[in-house]
């Protein structure tokens, strides 16, 4: 469900390095002037959100995807 969230929001499924500590899944949207990346925990029950570039981007949301009221602001936000 998450998944079809974020492509319909322009996310796409990047490779990206995984960690034993956390495996799960990347997906980026770029826009004109920074990179959002999100990235789900493999079970869904977590996810993290960073804005700027792509490797060095900041940390903006981490939690459960049920309590990301905010997402929604973020993933329709123009940047």
């Amino acid at each position: 469900m998450l998944d079809m969230q974020l492509a319909n929001a322009g996310f796409y499924r990047i490779a990206w390095p995984e960690t034993n500590e956390k495996p799960g899944t990347t997906y980026v949207r770029t826009g004109s002037r920074e990179v959002v990346r999100v990235f789900v925990t493999q079970c869904a029950s977590e996810v993290e959100v960073y804005a700027g570039g792509l490797r060095n981007g900041q940390l903006v949301f981490r939690g459960s995807p049920e309590s990301a009221a905010s997402l929604r602001y973020l993933v329709h936000q123009q940047n």
